[in-house]
């Protein structure tokens, strides 16, 4: 039949879809857009989603958010990509204008075959013999075939070049966007957030690419069907037209009416689940508090009381969509009964005629459907224009310390000579803060001058300015007699060696990150000289990879000592004149401090040197100290100048040597270098002959991790990530769905989904019904004009008022399939997700530990996968039977019709079907592929965006720059293949429809000239089958629901089912409290973190015993595996080999909660709940058990905060805050000691419990500490980084290389002048 054909397919079918297209266009542009949105968010972010929607609607008022217009978003376009865009916006508009062109053909062709037809019935057999329908229709079928062409030609050259210059031009941007952040200035970098660059980078451009690539395209497409539609149905009927027209505000205020339920329910089922991914999250950041107070069956109480809000918001959802798309088509029924009654009427009074009443008819409806879909694409253009704006003003920022621009002084040689004259300088962040007040300062060419003084008084910031980081406000810096304004910035740095506190390692090999500090290519001597100096060649060359070794994001491959050196043989390879070095050893321990400090004394020599310091002793040798305090300089000298003046630097020195005189002032013996690297070298060796081991066993369990490791120098970290990501995706594609399982856990949803099937059968059969009797209306209007509407139900009438009947038949199934589903997913999501907490928080701690199951990924794992889940369930059921229900109902009536058109329609079934289902796969799949190498690109750019001070001192922006246009080469080239492939589904579905009705009516025609059927037979069949094909094409959108869904729920059941290592389930001993002893014991353990399979901590040498009653102290280096022993006694872990009793039991052999009842942890970083402090300090007690206040109280007391608690306002009702955050590190310490006394435990773990406290906080939390380890009965297990907190101990051992190498009292221990002595002696010079 045709086109009508199409568009009544269109218009049946596209109502919907365009429908469903724009409720859930409105759903998502309430989460800026679907990539960035509800897609892969954790809870948080969500809750920041909705913040933003509730700004945006303040500022669409104020309507103060500065845009850029429309015309500046292609200024980046090039002569070339400006006339492919003028070409693509022609073609847009004209595929757009094409379909309300053909319904004139279309009429037109109807009423040539109507006339004809019934003129035949009056013929004499001699003219019948001539007579030929085809003869007649033949030109117009031929138009339908020009038109299918014209749109397919003008779609895909309007589609492709659409995509092929937004992402051209995109690219440009971003490439523009990373060189602008990287030539900013630091001021500018203090005032926004590092993490909104790189977000920016990946989110806003692509926002911006939205709404210049197809988006755009769309726009103009509705918006050429839109004019056009409405002019043909005014011109060639405006009586009809208005009426039809009147019907349209109701149609807009339906779907207005879905899209405002919608955008407010989600919003609010977001933050009624943001409450309990709010507890969820809390839980995953303190997992290791949660299991030590066995606080998991509180938690999932709490979790799935917050859950039952979520379902009840989510329900009502379910309703109000439910309904509001029921009324939608509702109306949209209502409104063909309208226009054909009245069409009849003007065709019975010979008003119009059959075909006029069908072109108006269809103009109108493909125009205001056009007209419904230009707001979500009218927002994308806007949405693009204001994100632009924000990018734009970035790169065109000038920033007052330009690193490229090539003006200023280059002098030919350097001495060195650095003044500073009455420098005054703020942060631009601080404004009201005066960091430096008139320094002035002459730093002589060739000195090591040393800046030492209390944290803030402007130590670093002078360092930052002499590489002009910053510019001061009054005053300069010279070099050499220039001021620095007038140098080349890109020179000076070049001049300049950094050494910083925290060294930055990019993630490459070691050799290339020793090349960064210089323009050239070094020559491998060079390269080892340098490292020779810095004292790293020899740790170097043990790696097995040497040189090309990848040192791991951050450089976390390697340890803090061996990050520093290659970093001073960074700047040793620089050979700068002047030598910054910020704290360099400050972060180090002992061994490695020595080494690093000869290799800085090294670098030195010869050239000008300023140094910060807090460990005097690193600095004694400097040929000026200079003392600074609240910007100010007080004192300069040597260190025997200072010493004499009894000034604030005497007294520094002072609070460095505490405890050496009881030890005997050995301070200034000389420890042997050469010993130190042997040392380090034989840990080294020993460590890689360890490493090789367990890479064996490795081996021989997987070979494929051999292939991994020998590649790591030709690969980027980042590919390994890639790989695995993708072998994940793959394992799973081959698992069947877990189908059976999920539908045994909605046993109790079957009867709605009972109901939901039923009038999902129902809402499939409607459209071919539909197209039933559309073609009866078609065939009467036509053929028998005169007599349209006979009786008040005959005729036009009757199939009028059919038409409402559908609307009413529509409003039951669809809205029955909608609520069912949806009430039931609710339903079914609440207690997924309570099943899946508890099943989280049943794993054992190194579940948690896995870079996977990280916190953030747990969170939105909760919020998305079983969501997801249900979807299995609800939605594709629910599309699976309309489908079903669809393609039965229409092939059986137009089977009955006539058969042999059918078939030969059914031809082309799978051209419509296919190009709609390639269309939308290759469309999505195109996005989230671009979306994922995009983020790949982002972090790249993320890595020299947080390290922005490095990579400026370096001069490294260039370097970082080219390696984002590499990783963006990747998505660039995917872009461009799918820009050529994707168009041809967007074409082909655009064009295939011509093509169906110009085939259609050829065969059509030619059966009716044979005589085997008749003129309402035809447009039966053409009707019917080409609305299944629509519809069955369609399908596509649900395949990938389901594979979604298919992933989550096999990750979640994975998490369901999975046994947990230490199973808190398994029944064991259970003795009472008060029989408990509290002897402890360690036994031949081997361990080794089940995250780092490749690092044994212990190797079956850790013994430990300790007695009832006894205090116990561990101490020794960071990594040792003193923090290990307390999650072995807590079965946080279980050690590989040997045992770990309590009261000569085996810790294996307790109930798990049991256990820990009678042990409390108080830990480095303590963790309290957001909840109120009385509350907190309860969480301690077992559960069961209720704690009166004077309980509370007493443990308040014991703790030292009860009086603090008392003196808020709400006392012991207080609010916490998430993690704590309205008390300081010292109040939140205390409480966690009142938590874990109020447990009256047999065991008390302190787990570095002061270490995060500045002085004053430590002094009242060590005082509570003391007070409860005096009171005696229990055991005390102490682990300190601070040597004084810890002089008491009856018992300290010194744990080092995975073994206790010492152990007795203070006093005994250091008689015997080993590690423990060492330990005492270092940190009496640099105590803080």
């Amino acid at each position: 039949m045709s086109h009508r054909s199409a568009s009544s397919t269109r218009s049946s079918a596209t109502v919907q879809e365009l429908e469903l297209k724009r409720t859930e266009d409105v759903a998502l542009s309430i989460s800026t857009t679907e990539k960035h949105s509800i897609t892969e968010q954790s809870p948080i972010q969500q809750i920041q989603t909705n913040d933003t929607t509730d700004d945006k609607k303040k500022k669409e008022k104020k309507k103060r958010d500065p845009a850029v217009p429309v015309h500046k978003l292609f200024r980046f376009a090039t002569k070339l990509e400006l006339l492919m865009i003028i070409i693509a916006a022609t073609c847009s508009l004209g595929v757009g204008a094409l379909q309300p062109v053909m319904i004139v053909f279309f009429g037109q062709f109807m009423d040539d075959l109507g006339g004809a037809v019934s003129g035949a019935a009056t013929m004499t057999p001699e003219q019948m013999a001539n007579f030929s329908l085809l003869d007649l229709t033949h030109d117009l079928i031929l138009v339908f075939v020009y038109l299918g062409t014209g749109a397919l030609v003008g779609a895909y050259i309007a589609q492709s070049f659409w995509i092929v210059t937004g992402e051209n031009q995109v690219r440009r941007i971003r490439q523009r966007y990373v060189h602008a952040i990287l030539r900013q200035d630091l001021g500018w970098f203090d005032k926004s957030e590092e993490g909104s660059l790189t977000t920016r980078l990946a989110a806003d451009t692509q926002l911006i690419q939205d709404g210049i690539s197809e988006k755009c395209g769309v726009l103009l497409q509705s918006l050429g069907a839109f004019i056009t539609g409405f002019v043909i149905a005014f011109v060639k009927g405006w009586n009809l037209a208005v009426i039809i027209l009147a019907t349209m505000p109701v149609l807009a205020a339906c779907g207005g009416a879905i899209g405002y339920f919608i955008t407010k329910f989600t919003l609010q089922t977001q933050d009624a689940y943001a409450e309990a991914g709010a507890i969820a999250e809390q839980v995953f950041s303190g997992i290791r508090t949660v299991f030590s107070f066995s606080l998991q069956n509180r938690f999932a109480l709490r979790y799935e009381e917050k859950l039952v809000k979520a379902r009840i918001v989510g329900v009502k959802r379910g309703i109000h969509l439910g309904l509001g798309f029921a009324c939608f088509l509702f109306v949209l029924f209502a409104t063909y009964g309208l226009s054909f009654w009245y069409g009849g009427k003007l065709v019975g009074d010979g008003k119009m005629t059959g075909a006029t009443v069908l072109i108006v008819f269809f103009s109108m409806i493909i125009g205001a459907m056009s007209l419904m879909q230009l707001p979500p694409n009218i927002s994308a253009v806007s949405t693009a224009a204001g994100a632009a704006y924000k990018v734009y003003s970035t790169i065109d920022r000038v920033p007052t310390i330009d690193p490229d621009s090539e003006s200023g002084l280059k002098p030919e040689k350097v001495v060195g000579e650095i003044e500073f004259k009455d420098v005054m300088f703020k942060y631009p962040t601080r404004p009201d803060t005066t960091i430096l007040k008139k320094l002035s300062l002459k730093i002589k060419p060739g000195m090591t001058v040393a800046f030492v003084g209390p944290s803030g008084s402007g130590k670093s910031t002078s360092v930052q300015l002499i590489q002009r980081f910053y510019d001061p406000i009054t005053g300069n810096v010279t070099l050499d007699g220039n001021d620095l304004t007038d140098i080349n910035v890109k020179w000076l740095r070049a001049q300049i060696g950094v050494v910083s506190q925290e060294p930055v390692l990019f993630n490459m090999t070691i050799r290339q990150n020793l090349l960064m500090g210089i323009e050239y290519e070094a020559s491998r001597e060079e390269i080892i000289e340098a490292c020779k100096k810095a004292n790293c060649h020899t740790f170097i060359s043990q790696l097995p990879e040497g040189y090309d070794t990848l040192v791991g994001e951050h450089g976390g491959m390697l340890s803090g000592g061996q990050k520093q050196r290659i970093a001073i043989a960074r700047a040793i390879l620089k050979n700068p004149t002047i030598l910054l070095l910020d704290e360099a050893t400050s972060a180090l321990d002992t061994q490695s401090e020595r080494l690093v400090q000869r290799a800085l004394d090294a670098a030195a020599a010869d050239r000008t040197t300023v140094v910060i310091a807090h460990r005097l002793s690193t600095i004694r040798n400097a040929d000026l100290i200079v003392v600074m305090e609240k910007g100010d300089l007080i004192e300069q000298g040597t260190h025997d100048e200072l010493l004499s003046l009894k000034g604030v630097y005497s007294e520094l020195v002072r609070k460095q040597q505490i405890a050496t005189k009881q030890v005997g002032a050995t301070e200034d013996e000389e420890v042997d270098e050469e010993e130190l690297m042997r040392k380090e070298n034989e840990e080294l060796l020993e460590q890689q002959r360890k490493i090789n081991e367990i890479m064996e066993q490795n081996e021989k369990q997987e070979d494929n991790h051999l292939v991994r490791m020998s590649t790591v120098s030709s690969i980027d970290a980042f590919e390994l990530k890639l790989r695995r990501e993708k072998e994940d995706r793959k394992q799973r594609m081959k698992q069947k769905a877990p189908m059976g399982k999920i539908l045994k856990q909605m046993r109790p949803e079957w009867p709605l989904l009972f109901v939901g099937i039923c009038c999902a059968a129902i809402a499939g059969a409607i459209f071919p019904c539909f197209a039933l009797i559309f073609a009866k209306v078609i065939s009467v209007m036509i053929l028998d004009s005169s007599n349209v509407a006979p009786g008040p139900l005959e005729g036009a009438n009757l199939y009028a008022f059919v038409f409402v009947m559908f609307g009413i038949a529509s409003f039951i199934g669809y809205g029955g399939q909608i609520i069912s589903f949806e009430c039931a997913g609710e339903r079914y999501t609440e207690r997924l997700r309570g099943y899946i907490f508890r099943a989280y928080m049943k794993q054992e701690v190194g579940y948690f530990d896995d870079d996977e199951h990280s916190m953030g990924a747990l969170t939105s794992k909760l919020a998305i996968d079983s969501k997801n889940v249900n979807e299995m369930v609800t939605k594709v059921w629910g599309d699976v039977t309309q489908i079903c229900s669809t393609a039965i109902t229409g092939l059986v009536i137009s089977f009955v019709y006539n058969w042999t058109l059918t078939l030969i329609i059914l031809c082309m079934a799978p051209f419509i079907g296919g190009a709609t289902y390639y269309e939308s796969t290759i469309h999505r799949g195109f996005e989230d592929e671009t979306a994922k190498a995009n983020e790949q690109s982002g972090e790249v750019a993320g890595e020299a965006i947080k390290e922005i001070r490095t990579v400026q001192a370096l001069n490294k922006q260039g370097h970082f720059e080219t390696k984002f246009d590499r990783a963006l080469d990747r998505p660039h080239k995917l872009a461009m293949r799918k820009a050529y492939m994707s168009s041809v589904g967007y074409a082909l579905q655009q064009g295939i429809n011509m093509y169906t009705n110009a085939v259609a009516f050829y065969a059509g025609v030619r059966l009716m000239d044979d005589g085997k059927i008749d003129f309402e037979a035809m447009i039966v069949c053409m009707m019917a089958v080409l609305i299944t094909a629509q519809g069955i094409g369609r399908a596509s959108v649900f395949t990938s629901t389901f594979a979604k869904a298919k992933n989550s729920a096999l990750a979640t059941f994975e998490v369901l089912e999975r046994k947990p290592l230490i199973d808190p389930d398994l029944e064991g001993m259970e003795p009472e409290n008060k029989s408990v002893k509290g002897d402890i014991e360690f036994e031949n353990i081997t361990f080794r973190y089940p995250a780092r399979p490749d690092m044994p901590i212990f190797n079956g040498e850790f013994n430990l015993e300790g007695k009832a009653g006894q205090t116990i102290a561990l101490v020794g280096p960071s990594g040792c595996g003193k923090s290990t022993t307390i999650g072995m006694l807590q079965r946080w872990y279980d050690p590989i080999e040997g045992t770990v009793r309590l009261d000569e039991h085996n810790t294996k052999n307790f109930t798990l909660g049991n256990l820990r009842s009678h042990m409390a942890l108080v830990g480095q970083e303590p963790v309290l709940f957001d909840m109120t402090i009385g509350e907190n300090i309860r969480f301690g007690m077992g559960e069961g058990q209720i704690p009166t206040q004077e309980q509370v109280e007493e443990a308040a007391r014991a703790a030292n905060i009860h009086k603090f608690i008392t003196d808020l306002p709400d006392g012991y009702n207080t609010r916490v805050g998430d993690k704590g955050s309205q008390l300081s590190g010292g109040q939140k310490q205390r409480i966690a000691i009142a938590r874990a006394l109020i447990r009256k435990p047999r065991v008390l773990l302190l787990d570095e419990a002061t270490s995060a406290l500045d002085s004053e906080s430590e002094k009242l939390v060590q005082t509570a500490i003391d007070n409860v380890i005096s009171e005696g009965g229990r055991t005390t297990i102490t682990i300190a980084h601070r040597l004084s907190t810890i002089q008491d101990a009856d018992l300290i051992c010194v744990v080092k290389g995975g073994r206790v190498v010492e152990q007795g009292t203070h006093w005994e221990l250091l008689k015997l002048e080993g590690e423990y002595a060492a330990l005492v002696r270092q940190q009496s010079l640099n105590a803080h």
